[in-house]
């Protein structure tokens, strides 16, 4: 697994407080869960254990009725592909109707057969079992060597990508990005393992391997996106094998579709991050903009230059990049505590909570430390502002987060309306758990953000298990909340002001292990329907099967509570133009571009190509397009390296994209 994370109990006696180090009550209990070093090597072969899962508890009303549907999906020979924390695994595609839900392998008679990745493919929204074909080989592991095959692929990420306006899934791949070991020399992780999967002809598959390098030093990657203008983003932690240490960057993995070969070629470079000491970073993420031109990358860090109340915290750090991930902005570090922390998260705590966790005398609540949890998810709205879901909650120094008692972790959505100038947060529910262990794996609550495709709503799910007397998350259900940017309101549950328990009462209940949310949902008109897997086993040393549940959803009288905080720009929206979107792709682009237009109406329709200077290069009369989709090419073999303007007029209404020619 990629972390190791060690477990300690203690009872905290304070009496009294101190600086920026807030004391807890005598007697009581809180669990202090440390982040230490990352395992590399391949664990040992499965052997026998005795249970160490505790009975599912029956329900008190005696209802068995099932709530959502639960279908079986693939299977993998041990759990390590949902393991270690939120990754990109499940990708829906609105235009498509299609998800896909992407896992390590088997079980099987090859001895390889673990590191296979393969996916699952539903259409029709995946409603039924009917709708899906299950473990589809996508990558084999071929080279035999000690202790394992070397090109094996561990804890996967993968994304749809599917070009704007394309409706043929003949069209689309799956891409994925893998880590793989280092080379055949060195032991331990440290290799790339990554290509696409035509959704429909799955034999057409490309492999590509990235052996370990000290320029850059590769690792294990955390964050993978795709847009649908061609571009996939990767973020890797920033470790290297043979040091031993983080290297205060992370590696970042540029890719860009290629139409011949109908892959993405990929560049790599280091991105600063540095920690404030010889911890590494925790988590990171990267997210794009609906149109693609917008992408942020967030990674949980303790900032050299930043001022949390204590220093050995986690917080949010993130870049920008308005150019598709050409070039990245300086750090921007969101303040989770102190005078110019978040108020979300700094009034979460009632007085009566602050009276009977701490110690005399009480902290002000601009003197309580928080830090986040050790893994979080990464969303972009429409208008190019991060999301950012993450479990926040006390901490007590040591990179630890204190756990054990109810609502003092609590999931929170840390976002900005106005590009990343200023941070705010919404409060989504509260954790009773922190962390299932299971034999020799563990899990923590798993906090994902899902969106609409147009990234006008935002949904959130995560792990929790809320049974009275029970401390560790071994028996978790699916917590989720929708957040509608526009009206600025969150999801009630039946008109109280909740999270929604997603598997209440169904197939999984109190078994919900591992889920995983995909990135974009499906929209029906006013209905949001989010793709939802789990991953469940009997033994966590055995086989695990995924199951997916297609049929959560919300509409949009569910989104009733005011958030209470600034709204979204949402007097830019173009409702009522005639132009409702342009994307141009691949961007940067080397020789033929597709301009790709949706038209609310029947328009008459221009395009002009102009320089930095202004000067026209090219123009186009498209004559009356119908309402819809369109797409026509711009031949840019001609053109000078350089940045041009692509303006698109509809009923002399104007519209402009930049556009890189390399």
């Amino acid at each position: 697994m990629k972390k190791l994370l060690l477990i300690s109990l203690a009872f905290m006696i304070g009496l009294a407080a101190v600086a920026h180090k807030p004391q807890v009550k005598n007697g009581v209990f809180v669990r202090n869960v440390k982040m230490v070093q990352k395992i590399t090597n391949e664990p040992p072969a499965p052997t026998s254990i005795s249970p160490f899962k505790p009975s599912p508890l029956s329900l008190k009303n005696g209802d068995n009725t099932n709530i959502v549907t639960v279908l079986d999906l693939g299977t993998s020979s041990n759990v390590l592909g949902y393991s270690s924390g939120t990754r990109t695994m499940v990708w829906a595609d609105d235009d498509l109707n299609v998800v896909a839900n992407f896992h390590r392998m088997g079980p099987g008679t090859l001895p390889s057969y673990s590191g296979y990745l393969g996916m699952d493919l539903g259409t029709n929204l995946g409603a039924t079992g009917e709708d899906w074909i299950s473990n589809i080989q996508v990558m084999a592991a071929t080279l035999s060597a000690t202790p394992y095959y070397y090109d094996a692929g561990r804890y996967p990420s993968a994304a749809i990508y599917n070009p704007a306006g394309n409706t043929d899934i003949n069209n689309a791949y799956l891409a994925y990005f893998a880590p793989s070991f280092a080379n055949l020399v060195l032991s331990g992780f440290g290799g790339y393992a990554y290509g696409t999967a035509n959704l429909v002809n799955h034999a057409d598959t490309t492999k590509h391997m990235r052996w370990f390098d000290a320029h850059p030093p590769t690792y294990i990657p955390d964050g993978f996106t795709v847009s649908k203008t061609g571009i996939a983003h990767m973020v890797d932690g920033g470790y290297n094998i043979v040091a031993a240490a983080y290297i205060d960057s992370v590696v970042y993995g540029r890719g860009v579709w290629n139409n011949t070969t109908k892959d993405f070629d990929y560049t790599l470079k280091t991105i600063p991050f540095p920690c404030v000491d010889s911890y590494n970073a925790a988590d990171s993420k990267i997210a794009c903009s609906p149109d693609g031109n917008t992408v942020w990358m967030s990674v949980l860090t303790n900032l050299v230059g930043a001022h949390p109340l204590i220093d050995s915290t986690w917080f949010p750090v993130l870049r920008k990049s308005t150019d598709g991930g050409l070039t990245w902005s300086e750090p921007i570090v969101v303040q989770l505590d102190g005078p110019n922390g978040i108020a979300a998260v700094k009034n979460q705590y009632s007085d009566y909570f602050i009276e009977n966790f701490f110690a005399a005398p009480l902290p002000t609540r601009d003197e309580i430390p928080y830090t986040t949890a050790f893994d979080h998810s990464l969303s972009v709205d429409k208008w190019g502002n991060p999301h950012i879901g993450v479990a926040i909650g006390y901490s007590n120094g040591g990179y630890s987060i204190s756990t054990g008692i109810d609502s003092l972790i609590n999931i929170y959505d840390i976002y900005s309306v106005d590009g990343g100038a200023h941070f705010v947060g919404v409060y989504l529910g509260p954790i009773k758990t922190f962390r299932g262990t299971w034999a020799t794996y563990t899990s923590d609550n798993r906090t994902y953000i899902s969106s609409t495709q147009t990234g006008d709503k935002m949904f959130f799910t995560w792990n929790d298990t809320r049974i009275d007397g029970v401390t560790d998350n071994q028996n978790p259900d699916v917590y989720a909340r929708g957040f509608d940017l526009v009206k600025n309101k969150i999801t009630a549950d039946n008109g109280v002001n909740a999270c929604n328990n997603v598997t209440f009462l169904c197939d999984i209940t109190q078994e919900a292990y591992w889920q995983c949310t995909s990135h974009y949902i499906f929209t029906d008109d006013n209905k949001y329907t989010i793709p939802i897997c789990v991953q469940w086993f009997a033994d966590a040393s055995l086989d695990s099967r995924f199951k997916y549940i297609p049929d959560f959803s919300y509409v949009d009288g569910d989104f009733s509570v005011d958030v209470n905080n600034p709204g979204f720009p949402v007097g830019i929206e173009q409702k009522t133009n005639d132009l409702a979107s342009l994307n141009v792709y691949p961007n940067p682009v080397r020789d033929r571009a597709t301009v790709s237009i949706s038209l609310n109406k029947s328009a008459s329709v221009s395009i002009e190509l102009t320089n930095l200077l202004g000067q026209q290069v090219m123009s186009m009369n498209k004559g009356t397009m119908n309402a819809g989709p369109q797409q026509f090419n711009i031949d840019a073999s001609s053109l000078s390296s350089g940045v041009y303007f692509i303006t698109v007029r509809a009923n002399g209404q104007k519209y402009t994209q930049k556009m890189i020619v390399e």
